[in-house]
Protein backbone atom coordinates (compact mmCIF):
# COMPACT_ATOMS: atom_id res chain seq x y z
CA UNK A 1 0.00 0.00 0.00
CA UNK A 2 0.90 3.68 -0.33
CA UNK A 3 2.61 5.11 2.74
CA UNK A 4 4.18 8.54 3.21
CA UNK A 5 7.03 9.11 5.61
CA UNK A 6 8.98 12.35 5.95
CA UNK A 7 12.73 11.83 5.77
CA UNK A 8 15.83 13.99 5.47
CA UNK A 9 17.23 14.39 1.98
CA UNK A 10 20.33 12.46 3.04
CA UNK A 11 18.17 9.38 3.69
CA UNK A 12 18.89 6.20 1.70
CA UNK A 13 15.31 6.50 0.43
CA UNK A 14 16.39 9.27 -1.92
CA UNK A 15 15.95 8.25 -5.55
CA UNK A 16 18.77 9.24 -7.88
CA UNK A 17 16.88 8.78 -11.17
CA UNK A 18 13.19 9.22 -10.37
CA UNK A 19 11.95 9.50 -13.94
CA UNK A 20 13.44 6.17 -15.07
CA UNK A 21 12.10 4.50 -11.93
CA UNK A 22 8.63 5.92 -12.53
CA UNK A 23 8.62 4.87 -16.16
CA UNK A 24 9.72 1.30 -15.49
CA UNK A 25 8.31 0.49 -12.05
CA UNK A 26 5.19 2.58 -11.43
CA UNK A 27 2.10 0.33 -11.64
CA UNK A 28 -0.94 2.41 -12.64
CA UNK A 29 -3.44 -0.31 -11.79
CA UNK A 30 -2.06 -0.71 -8.26
CA UNK A 31 -2.07 3.06 -7.89
CA UNK A 32 -5.72 3.31 -8.97
CA UNK A 33 -6.72 0.43 -6.69
CA UNK A 34 -4.96 1.90 -3.66
CA UNK A 35 -5.84 5.54 -4.27
CA UNK A 36 -9.19 5.49 -6.00
CA UNK A 37 -10.96 2.46 -4.57
CA UNK A 38 -13.37 4.77 -2.73
CA UNK A 39 -14.13 8.48 -2.72
CA UNK A 40 -12.83 10.33 0.35
CA UNK A 41 -12.12 13.93 1.31
CA UNK A 42 -8.57 13.32 0.10
CA UNK A 43 -10.15 13.37 -3.40
CA UNK A 44 -12.90 15.86 -2.61
CA UNK A 45 -10.49 18.61 -1.52
CA UNK A 46 -8.71 19.14 -4.88
CA UNK A 47 -11.93 18.51 -6.82
CA UNK A 48 -13.70 21.19 -4.79
CA UNK A 49 -10.81 23.64 -5.22
CA UNK A 50 -10.96 23.17 -9.00
CA UNK A 51 -14.75 23.56 -9.05
CA UNK A 52 -14.58 26.79 -7.05
CA UNK A 53 -11.73 28.16 -9.14
CA UNK A 54 -13.36 27.60 -12.53
CA UNK A 55 -16.86 28.72 -11.53
CA UNK A 56 -15.56 31.89 -9.88
CA UNK A 57 -13.11 32.94 -12.62
CA UNK A 58 -14.54 31.75 -15.93
CA UNK A 59 -18.32 31.90 -15.72
CA UNK A 60 -19.70 32.22 -19.24
CA UNK A 61 -16.48 31.24 -21.02
CA UNK A 62 -16.15 28.12 -23.16
CA UNK A 63 -12.85 28.83 -24.91
CA UNK A 64 -10.22 27.87 -22.32
CA UNK A 65 -7.09 25.91 -23.16
CA UNK A 66 -6.27 23.69 -20.17
CA UNK A 67 -3.20 21.56 -19.49
CA UNK A 68 -2.91 18.86 -16.82
CA UNK A 69 0.84 18.33 -16.62
CA UNK A 70 1.61 14.90 -15.21
CA UNK A 71 -1.93 13.58 -15.23
CA UNK A 72 -0.89 10.00 -14.44
CA UNK A 73 -3.41 7.27 -15.29
CA UNK A 74 -6.37 9.21 -13.83
CA UNK A 75 -8.71 11.34 -15.99
CA UNK A 76 -11.07 12.86 -13.44
CA UNK A 77 -9.76 16.23 -12.31
CA UNK A 78 -10.97 17.64 -15.61
CA UNK A 79 -14.62 17.26 -14.51
CA UNK A 80 -14.89 20.94 -13.53
CA UNK A 81 -12.86 22.08 -16.53
CA UNK A 82 -14.97 20.73 -19.40
CA UNK A 83 -17.88 23.25 -19.24
CA UNK A 84 -15.41 26.10 -19.73
CA UNK A 85 -12.90 24.53 -22.11
CA UNK A 86 -12.25 24.41 -25.81
CA UNK A 87 -9.25 22.11 -25.37
CA UNK A 88 -7.97 19.81 -22.62
CA UNK A 89 -4.41 18.49 -22.90
CA UNK A 90 -3.39 15.56 -20.71
CA UNK A 91 0.40 15.32 -20.53
CA UNK A 92 2.09 12.32 -18.89
CA UNK A 93 5.67 11.05 -18.80
CA UNK A 94 5.21 7.32 -18.08
CA UNK A 95 4.05 5.24 -21.02
CA UNK A 96 2.06 2.80 -18.89
CA UNK A 97 0.10 5.68 -17.36
CA UNK A 98 -0.73 7.05 -20.81
CA UNK A 99 -1.87 3.57 -21.84
CA UNK A 100 -4.34 3.35 -18.95
CA UNK A 101 -5.57 6.92 -19.44
CA UNK A 102 -6.17 6.12 -23.12
CA UNK A 103 -8.30 3.13 -22.14
CA UNK A 104 -10.61 5.49 -20.28
CA UNK A 105 -10.62 8.03 -23.11
CA UNK A 106 -11.47 5.26 -25.59
CA UNK A 107 -14.30 3.90 -23.37
CA UNK A 108 -12.56 0.51 -23.29
CA UNK A 109 -14.46 -2.12 -21.32
CA UNK A 110 -11.22 -3.03 -19.51
CA UNK A 111 -10.44 0.59 -18.66
CA UNK A 112 -10.58 2.28 -15.25
CA UNK A 113 -13.80 3.70 -13.80
CA UNK A 114 -13.74 7.21 -12.35
CA UNK A 115 -17.51 7.67 -12.22
CA UNK A 116 -17.53 8.32 -8.44
CA UNK A 117 -15.32 11.40 -8.88
CA UNK A 118 -17.51 12.75 -11.69
CA UNK A 119 -20.63 12.15 -9.60
CA UNK A 120 -19.16 14.19 -6.77
CA UNK A 121 -18.41 17.16 -9.05
CA UNK A 122 -21.54 17.09 -11.21
CA UNK A 123 -24.16 16.08 -8.65
CA UNK A 124 -22.83 17.26 -5.29
CA UNK A 125 -20.89 20.39 -6.26
CA UNK A 126 -22.92 21.52 -9.28
CA UNK A 127 -26.30 20.17 -8.15
CA UNK A 128 -27.12 18.54 -11.47
CA UNK A 129 -28.99 15.31 -12.15
CA UNK A 130 -27.44 11.84 -12.53
CA UNK A 131 -27.95 11.91 -16.29
CA UNK A 132 -25.36 14.69 -16.49
CA UNK A 133 -22.58 12.51 -15.05
CA UNK A 134 -22.14 10.37 -18.16
CA UNK A 135 -22.49 13.46 -20.36
CA UNK A 136 -19.69 15.22 -18.46
CA UNK A 137 -17.39 12.23 -18.96
CA UNK A 138 -18.24 12.27 -22.67
CA UNK A 139 -17.48 16.00 -22.80
CA UNK A 140 -14.04 15.44 -21.26
CA UNK A 141 -13.34 12.64 -23.74
CA UNK A 142 -14.35 14.84 -26.66
CA UNK A 143 -12.11 17.72 -25.55
CA UNK A 144 -9.07 15.76 -24.37
CA UNK A 145 -5.81 15.05 -26.13
CA UNK A 146 -3.18 12.79 -24.56
CA UNK A 147 0.53 13.47 -25.08
CA UNK A 148 3.97 12.82 -23.59
CA UNK A 149 5.84 15.22 -21.33
CA UNK A 150 9.31 15.36 -19.76
CA UNK A 151 10.02 18.20 -17.36
CA UNK A 152 13.79 17.83 -17.84
CA UNK A 153 13.64 18.67 -21.54
CA UNK A 154 14.07 22.26 -22.70
CA UNK A 155 10.56 22.05 -24.14
CA UNK A 156 8.86 19.86 -21.54
CA UNK A 157 5.91 18.74 -23.64
CA UNK A 158 5.40 16.95 -26.93
CA UNK A 159 5.65 19.14 -30.02
CA UNK A 160 2.36 20.72 -30.98
CA UNK A 161 1.19 21.10 -27.38
CA UNK A 162 3.48 23.89 -26.19
CA UNK A 163 0.58 26.26 -25.54
CA UNK A 164 0.10 28.93 -24.52
CA UNK A 165 -2.57 27.87 -22.02
CA UNK A 166 -5.16 29.72 -19.98
CA UNK A 167 -4.76 27.30 -17.07
CA UNK A 168 -2.05 24.76 -16.21
CA UNK A 169 -2.69 22.27 -13.42
CA UNK A 170 -0.16 19.91 -11.84
CA UNK A 171 -0.51 17.74 -8.73
CA UNK A 172 2.31 15.89 -6.95
CA UNK A 173 4.09 15.42 -10.25
CA UNK A 174 7.22 17.52 -10.62
CA UNK A 175 7.94 16.94 -6.92
CA UNK A 176 8.34 13.27 -7.85
CA UNK A 177 10.72 14.07 -10.70
CA UNK A 178 12.89 16.71 -9.01
CA UNK A 179 15.44 15.88 -6.31
CA UNK A 180 16.16 19.39 -4.97
CA UNK A 181 14.59 22.87 -4.84
CA UNK A 182 16.82 24.18 -7.64
CA UNK A 183 15.52 21.53 -10.06
CA UNK A 184 12.01 22.16 -8.81
CA UNK A 185 12.28 25.89 -9.43
CA UNK A 186 13.47 25.29 -12.98
CA UNK A 187 10.56 22.91 -13.55
CA UNK A 188 7.96 25.40 -12.29
CA UNK A 189 9.45 28.13 -14.48
CA UNK A 190 9.07 25.88 -17.53
CA UNK A 191 5.40 25.36 -16.74
CA UNK A 192 4.74 29.05 -16.15
CA UNK A 193 6.41 29.89 -19.48
CA UNK A 194 3.61 27.96 -21.25
CA UNK A 195 0.91 30.26 -19.83
CA UNK A 196 -0.79 33.04 -21.71
CA UNK A 197 -0.42 36.54 -20.25
CA UNK A 198 -2.94 36.58 -17.40
CA UNK A 199 -2.97 32.76 -17.35
CA UNK A 200 -3.21 30.70 -14.18
CA UNK A 201 -0.92 28.08 -12.64
CA UNK A 202 -2.66 25.69 -10.22
CA UNK A 203 -0.60 23.25 -8.16
CA UNK A 204 -1.18 20.65 -5.44
CA UNK A 205 2.21 20.44 -3.75
CA UNK A 206 3.68 18.36 -0.93
CA UNK A 207 4.47 20.94 1.75
CA UNK A 208 7.16 20.41 4.37
CA UNK A 209 10.41 21.67 5.80
CA UNK A 210 13.17 22.45 3.31
CA UNK A 211 15.48 19.49 2.85
CA UNK A 212 12.91 16.77 3.49
CA UNK A 213 11.11 14.32 1.25
CA UNK A 214 8.13 11.99 1.43
CA UNK A 215 8.87 8.34 0.73
CA UNK A 216 5.91 6.88 -1.13
CA UNK A 217 4.95 3.24 -1.68
CA UNK A 218 2.73 2.09 -4.53
CA UNK A 219 2.38 -1.61 -3.87
CA UNK A 220 5.86 -2.68 -2.85
CA UNK A 221 7.68 -0.02 -4.88
CA UNK A 222 9.16 3.09 -3.28
CA UNK A 223 9.17 6.56 -4.78
CA UNK A 224 10.34 9.91 -3.44
CA UNK A 225 8.37 13.17 -3.41
CA UNK A 226 10.20 16.41 -2.67
CA UNK A 227 8.72 18.64 0.03
CA UNK A 228 8.52 22.37 -0.69
CA UNK A 229 8.17 24.98 2.05
CA UNK A 230 5.82 27.93 1.72
CA UNK A 231 8.81 30.29 1.69
CA UNK A 232 10.46 28.31 -1.12
CA UNK A 233 7.23 28.34 -3.12
CA UNK A 234 6.83 32.11 -2.92
CA UNK A 235 10.49 32.61 -3.83
CA UNK A 236 10.26 30.30 -6.84
CA UNK A 237 7.09 31.89 -8.18
CA UNK A 238 8.34 35.43 -7.71
CA UNK A 239 12.05 35.16 -8.49
CA UNK A 240 12.14 32.33 -11.02
CA UNK A 241 8.76 32.75 -12.72
CA UNK A 242 7.99 36.48 -12.44
CA UNK A 243 4.67 36.19 -10.57
CA UNK A 244 3.78 39.11 -8.31
CA UNK A 245 3.18 38.39 -4.64
CA UNK A 246 -0.37 39.75 -4.69
CA UNK A 247 -1.21 37.31 -7.50
CA UNK A 248 -0.16 34.23 -5.50
CA UNK A 249 -2.43 32.36 -3.09
CA UNK A 250 -1.29 29.42 -0.97
CA UNK A 251 -3.96 27.34 0.80
CA UNK A 252 -2.60 24.77 3.30
CA UNK A 253 -4.33 21.40 3.41
CA UNK A 254 -3.41 19.74 6.69
CA UNK A 255 -4.01 16.09 7.46
CA UNK A 256 -6.30 16.85 10.40
CA UNK A 257 -8.62 18.79 8.09
CA UNK A 258 -8.99 15.81 5.75
CA UNK A 259 -11.30 13.70 7.85
CA UNK A 260 -11.35 10.72 5.53
CA UNK A 261 -7.81 10.21 4.30
CA UNK A 262 -7.54 6.63 2.99
CA UNK A 263 -6.20 4.26 5.64
CA UNK A 264 -3.19 3.65 3.42
CA UNK A 265 -2.18 7.30 3.99
CA UNK A 266 -2.83 7.55 7.70
CA UNK A 267 0.58 6.30 8.84
CA UNK A 268 1.96 9.68 7.91
CA UNK A 269 1.02 12.44 5.54
CA UNK A 270 2.72 15.79 5.50
CA UNK A 271 0.79 18.95 4.80
CA UNK A 272 -0.18 19.77 1.24
CA UNK A 273 -0.59 23.21 -0.24
CA UNK A 274 -2.89 24.28 -3.02
CA UNK A 275 -1.25 27.06 -5.01
CA UNK A 276 -3.02 29.53 -7.28
CA UNK A 277 -0.83 31.96 -9.21
CA UNK A 278 -1.80 34.31 -12.02
CA UNK A 279 0.72 35.47 -14.56
CA UNK A 280 1.00 39.17 -15.33
CA UNK A 281 -1.44 40.38 -17.98
CA UNK A 282 1.47 41.70 -20.05
CA UNK A 283 4.70 39.78 -20.58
Amino acid sequence: QFHLQQQQMSSPAKVSSPQSDCNSEFDPWTYIEEYYGSLTSWHRSPLKHLHEFFTSHFNGRTDLKFLNFGCGPVVAFEASVAPFAQQIVLAEYAEQNRTVAKLWLDRATNGPDFTALYKYVVQELEGKGPEEVAKRQDDVRALATLCRCDIFQETPIEKGHEGPYDVIYTASTIEMACTNPEEYGTAVSKLSAMLKPGGWLLMNVSMGEAGTVNVCHVGQTRFVELNISVEEMYAILQQRCGFERENITVIPQTADKMDAIPILLQEHIDEMMYVIAQRKQTA
